[in-house]
């Protein structure tokens, strides 16, 4: 019996093509076992030219169109394109401002059954900043009542059987009632990850560089912890350029220069409202 092929979805536009090809696809296939792995790039606006080069690669560009925030919009077209295939497992990867360092193809074999993914250190009052004005009143005190107590999940690393992953992206197009928002998918996406089954990852499968605790160091452009473990999936998010910590993002020797202003004020600001928040939950 033939063995079912594994997925990595992304989405991307113009705007983050050329680092998608320079620093995400070359990081990845440099680094990644991709035998039995596809890659799938939702297009929300490729020029020819970047298009022209993701073929060239051998990764599969699934035509999309725009009709609502990005960042929303990316499940439901992720579903939509899923149900067509017969993929096994599903990671489902941010495509702007990731960098891949080590093989991670070895986690879709474990915890096959449940999804995958790696919650924040920081407290970063997620959910207090996107539930409201984005689900309705009535599913909005639902959503926070269940969440509040709940360590978010980043969306930009999801790992989960093909299945119970369309399943989910159609939950959370239905509950997400302000689709032109930035932010309610990952609160929607934290909803449902919750209501199932969620095994937690390491750290270093999605080291968000912002609201990680531990430190890290760069070497020749790669990032390590500091007792000199590469990671394996460094994330330098962020709702735009200017709130990232690493300048000059990327997987070459004279990339990745630390914005020690933006980095140090994140921890400390994130910090404190981790407190406050305790204090007032008391």
């Amino acid at each position: 019996m033939e063995m079912k092929k594994n997925v990595i979805i992304t989405s991307i536009d113009f705007h983050y093509g050329n680092f998608f090809l320079n620093h995400w696809l070359r990081s990845l296939k440099t680094n990644i076992n991709l035998k039995n792995i596809d890659i799938i790039v939702l297009d929300y606006g490729l020029t020819n030219n970047q298009k022209k080069k993701l073929l060239q690669q051998n990764v599969i560009i699934v035509n999309c169109v725009s009709s609502g925030h990005i960042v929303n919009k990316r499940f439901t077209d992720a579903a939509q394109f899923l149900k067509t295939t017969n993929y096994d497992q599903v990671l489902f990867a941010d495509g702007g401002d990731i960098i891949f360092q080590e093989d991670i193809s070895h986690l879709f074999k474990k915890d096959k059954t449940k999804f995958r993914a790696i919650a924040l250190d920081l407290e970063v009052l997620f959910y207090e900043a996107f539930i409201p004005f984005n689900f309705g009143w009535k599913n909005s005190k639902k959503i926070y009542d269940f969440l509040i107590k709940k360590p978010v999940l980043n969306a930009g690393f999801i790992l989960g059987p093909k299945k119970k992953f369309i399943e989910i992206c159609i939950k959370m197009e239905r509950l997400i009632a302000n689709k032109h928002a930035y932010g309610p998918d990952q609160v929607a996406l934290n909803y449902y990850l919750y209501k199932n089954k969620v095994k937690l990852l390491d750290k270093k499968y999605n080291f968000m560089i912002g609201t990680v605790k531990e430190g890290f160091t760069i070497k020749n452009g790669l990032f390590f912890t500091k007792d000199g473990q590469k990671i394996a999936v460094v994330h330098n998010a962020g709702h735009n350029r200017y709130l990232r910590p690493m300048k000059n993002f990327g997987y070459a020797i004279k990339s990745n220069k630390l914005n020690k202003f933006i980095y140090y004020f994140r921890l400390i600001f994130y910090s404190v409202l981790g407190t406050i928040k305790k204090f007032i939950s008391k």
